[in-house]
């Protein structure tokens, strides 16, 4: 679940089909060499209407040539500036456990503009270690890291109970987005940005897809 509490001019939705269009002409630009893509294509590989398509694409300026289609390289180029990944954007990860681990171990933030400067934990046997290429400090270190760097996003993976009162602190040094995979929701002033992500979400989804195709291991 994703909160925005400002006027954006993209809606969360269109920003999401977005970025499977991204990474699907990405796939495109890789096998095929016309160097165009059309709607149509976009909408069978994505199972959507290929009029969400042109309308998302038209959102942000780019235009198709009729019975050619977009420019693989135009619209890439046109996402990514839309997207901000053009940009660079400093993160800490908050929780240098397995979830905070594989998330800096991850080498494809940096396609996206986001640069990882430090993990933080307060397990002393992490504080000093390396994940990924970034420290882990202490989490007394927080506030003044984040003021130094300038970080304006903050990955979460802690417990539920730590990620209120961290979040609070994050906000308070000056964070003003968080990602976070603390099974919990978080209660922040309305100019943040929260992106929750919910394991069980996608749980529920797999299981309702189960049930109504009749796979249930019960049944057997």
């Amino acid at each position: 679940m994703t909160r925005r509490t400002k006027s954006h001019t993209l809606n969360q939705l269109v920003v999401e089909r977005l970025m499977h269009y991204y990474h699907l002409v990405a796939e495109q630009i890789e096998t095929q060499t016309s160097g165009y893509v059309s709607s149509a294509q976009i909408a069978e590989l994505l199972d959507m209407d290929d009029t969400l398509v042109r309308k998302d694409l038209a959102a942000i300026g780019v235009r198709g040539r009729p019975r050619v289609g977009f420019s693989t390289q135009v619209l890439m180029n046109s996402i990514r500036e839309t997207l901000g990944f053009n940009e660079r954007y400093r993160s800490v990860i908050v929780g240098a456990g397995r979830l905070g681990g594989a998330i800096a171990s991850y080498g494809g933030f940096g396609k996206y503009g986001l640069d990882i400067v430090a993990l933080f934990d307060a397990d002393p046997l992490r504080v000093g270690t390396d994940l990924g290429g970034a420290s882990v400090l202490p989490i007394d270190s927080l506030e003044s890291t984040v003021r130094e760097h300038g970080v304006h996003l903050a990955v979460l993976t802690v417990p539920a109970e730590a990620a209120q009162p961290l979040a609070d602190r994050l906000v308070e040094a000056g964070i003003r987005a968080i990602w976070n995979f603390a099974p919990t929701s978080l209660v922040l002033p309305s100019n943040i940005f929260v992106r929750h992500e919910h394991i069980s979400v996608g749980l529920a989804e797999l299981a309702y897809y189960l049930k109504r195709n009749d796979l249930s291991n019960d049944r057997s």
